[in-house]
This record gives structure tokens, sequence and C-alpha cells, in this order.
């Protein structure tokens, strides 16, 4: 572990292990599919990835940038062809979510073409073809919490490399969003309606929305105590709206330990990003500002559909969800972070003999006290 960020390296702990024994407690009251398997799974690929990438390994981002954006357009692909819908979502054959990996490949895509940190014409449209060759179908498969993780993981890289550009593409996402709320269709359309005025249909689509915020309320300050919340009477409890158990369970103090925690991997995250680009290592620095772009916007959505503050997404939550594909590609990113956060400027710089000031002394030196 030396040489790698210890602070972010304790909060993911902490948080994996309260999803772990989380989904336990859930587990023994909703009845559910299996997390050991795939938690274990997603443990071994994060402690791969942290000790197999590091900040001197980034050229393997700049080769691979091609293939993630194949995988991505590959798996919309698939998605669109074969996929079904459940609960509003489309998903493969065994009900498999391949967003979670179109993102990571989406934040490779983005940090690759940027590398050297120049945003050129030809990389611009380079950027714009393939973000949004990927964010067409993202829109068409109607996975709005994807679109929006893709598009702000590519502003912020963007924005990483050159502020005039970020900015102008934040100012275009801003633009997009008002005009998609503003004409909303389908599921979407659903969506903002149960946000705007959940009592509207407190029997149907606010009906999940309701009783998440009645276990939120019902946690107050210090929560009812562990294992001493009803969670079975909130719908997908164990993944969309996890937060509500802690909330019920933990109260508001747990939750707001939970969110420091996130902030710790986020800020820590941003300074490993300050870190590699003040040591020349452009294209590490932009795939960790990408990463925690990412996994930021991941909480805010989730966090947020469930207070009811942002229209709900259907997004896990990062480490406390139970997901088998999410899982294991969250376990990879997090891996990728902390293997980033260790730089060259970490090694211990190399002693240095101080030279010596005085005149040695000679035989036709006159001595003291003559």
């Amino acid at each position: 572990m030396r040489g790698r960020d210890r602070w972010m390296l304790a909060a993911v702990g902490i948080l994996a292990a309260l999803g772990f024994f989380l989904q336990i407690r859930i587990a023994e009251v909703v009845p559910g599919a299996g997390f050991f398997l795939p938690y274990m799974l997603g443990v071994s690929c994060g402690i791969a990835a942290m000790f197999a990438f590091s900040g001197e390994r980034t050229e393997l981002v700049l080769r691979g940038r091609w293939i993630a954006l194949g995988i991505a357009l590959a798996l919309m692909a698939a998605l669109l062809v074969f996929g079904r819908r459940y609960r509003g979502g489309l998903y493969l054959p065994g009900r498999i979510n391949p967003s979670e990996l179109v993102k990571l490949c989406m934040v490779v895509f983005a940090a690759g073409t940027l590398s050297d940190g120049r945003v050129t014409p030809r990389r611009l449209l380079v950027l714009g073809a393939g973000y949004g060759a990927v964010a067409l179908a993202v829109a068409v498969a109607g996975d709005f919490g994807l679109l929006a993780q893709i598009a702000v993981a590519g502003a912020a890289i963007l924005f990483a490399a050159s502020w005039f550009w970020g900015i102008a593409a934040f100012t275009v996402l801003a633009g997009g969003a008002a005009l998609m709320f503003a004409r909303p269709t389908g599921h979407l359309a659903t969506r903002l309606a149960v946000w705007r005025d959940p009592l509207a249909d407190a029997s149907g689509a606010g009906w999940q929305t309701l009783q998440g915020l009645t276990a939120v309320v019902s946690g107050g300050w210090w929560g009812v105590g562990a294992k001493l919340g009803d969670v079975r009477n909130v719908p997908i409890v164990a993944s969309d709206f996890v937060y509500t158990a802690l909330a019920e369970e933990w109260g508001l103090i747990g939750c707001m330990a939970v969110l420091a925690l996130y902030g710790v991997i986020f800020v820590r995250g941003l300074m490993a990003s300050d870190r590699l680009a003040r040591g020349g290592n452009t294209c590490g620095a932009l795939l960790a500002a990408g990463l925690v772009a990412s996994l930021a916007v991941q909480v805010l959505l989730n966090v947020g559909g469930v207070l009811n503050a942002v229209p709900m997404t259907g997004i896990p939550l990062p480490l406390l969800s139970l997901g088998g594909s999410s899982l294991m590609v969250t376990f990879v990113s997090l891996g990728l972070l902390i293997g980033l956060s260790r730089t060259v400027e970490d090694v211990e710089p190399p002693r240095v003999t101080r030279r010596a000031t005085r005149r040695p002394r000679t035989a036709s030196s006159p001595s003291r006290g003559r």
C-alpha cells in the first residue's frame, strides 16, 4: 500500500464494509438475488486494478481509448437489440445492465483523446462524434441516469483540459437538460411528474418515492437502531433505495457520516488529479478527474432521487447498493482512482549530502589561542 492515498483507501474500505453488512441486514427480511459472489468478485477486481494501475502507467489509457469506445458502442447496440424492459429500465438477458461499464469506457475514451491536455478542433470533433454516438444510443434506451453521468464526466474532463471548452460543454449540457425537462416523453415524463408531485399518484407511480421519504423521516436524527427498521415497506430497498434503509436505522447523523466518506474519496481523488497534472502526467490527471466526476454524479443522483430533490433515475449508490456488474465496475473504478493516487512524487527523494562550508585547517593556519 506504500505510496497510495491511505485516506481514500480507508474511506472506500469503510463504505464497502458498511454496504456488505447493510445488504446482509436487508436480505434477512427482503428475499432477493445473492450479493456475496458479485461483492467478492468486485473486491478482487478493485484490488487487482489498484495494484496493476498507477500514475506511471497511464499510457495504457492512450492506447486503449478506441477499444473503450468500441466496447461502449457494442454494449449499447446489444442492449438496444436484445434488451428487455424491467421496471422502466432496459436490461440484457439475465437482468444485466451494462451502464456502469459503458460509463467507465467513456471516461477512458475522453481521457485518452485529450491525453496531453491540448484541445484542438480535430480532437473536439473526435470527442463529439464518439460521445454523440453513445449518447444517442443511451437516449434511445431511455437511461437518462447513464446519460447524465457520461455527459457530466466528459464535460469535467474537458474542463480539466481547458476551462473555456469545459464551460462551453457544461453550458450545452444545461441547455439540453432544460430542453428535456420542457418537453419530456415516455418514462422521463412519468419520473418528472412524480418529482413535481408524488402525491398526485400516491398509490401508483409515486408510491415508491413516498415510502422512501416516510422511511427517511422516521429515522430522525439518530435512527431507530440497527436491524430495527421496517425496510420491507420500501420497494427496491436493496438497490435504488438503499439510502432509505440507512436513513431509517442510522438516522441523519449516519447519513451525514456516509456522505462525508464519499466526500473524502472525491476530494482526495481531485487532489491526486492535481498532483498528477503538476507532475506532467496530464492523461492521468484527466482520468482521475473523470472518475471522480462520474462517481460524484452517481451519488448525487441516487441520494437526490431518494430525497426527491432531483428526479429519480434508478441508478445504484456506489458500494452500498445491491448489484452484480455495477458493483464490480464500481470497485474497478475506485481501484483505478486509488492506483492513480500513487505518482512519481510519492517516491522518497534521494538524500543529498550537505557540503562543508568551513575551510579545512592546514598546517600554516594559525591555531586559536596563540
